[in-house]
């Protein structure tokens, strides 16, 4: 029986490149079901370079929270602009289309909750890197 364990260095998270044309974007998934056997949330961390911007996308069924860590940017929930920068949390309720920008000249660094997990799922079968990946 293979015990799971409650910590996950940033070192060994499953580790990936968002498809964010133009830059730099990294994912970290750092707390889910197959890292810690969470089974109602998903914690990442991701990073933008400057200048990117996500792909408009909705999440139907996971409620998504940001947390952003450093760096500044816009998150667009429908059609309300959200200017973010560090110590900044924002809700994006099931089914709202989003997206996200870093604006400034450094990495926009924030993390992610999904709840329930689900899009943690679909970037680790995209090709997450890592020990905790493999």
């Amino acid at each position: 029986m293979t015990q799971k364990t409650y910590r996950i260095r940033r070192e060994d998270a499953a580790t990936g490149d968002l498809p964010v044309p133009g830059g730099r974007s990294v994912f970290r998934i750092l707390l889910d079901e197959e890292s810690v056997g969470a089974k109602k949330f998903a914690l990442l961390v991701n990073e933008f370079d400057p200048g990117l911007t996500s792909k408009a996308h909705k999440h139907d069924n996971e409620e998504h929270g940001f947390y952003i860590l450093s760096g500044t940017g816009i998150i667009r929930i429908e059609d309300e602009r959200l200017e973010v920068t560090e110590g900044d949390a924002v809700f994006v309720p099931p089914g709202m289309v989003h997206e996200v920008s870093s604006t400034g000249d450094k990495p926009l660094k924030y993390v992610v909750i999904y709840s329930p997990p689900g899009p943690n799922v679909t970037l680790r079968e995209k090709g997450a890197y890592g020990l905790a990946g493999e």
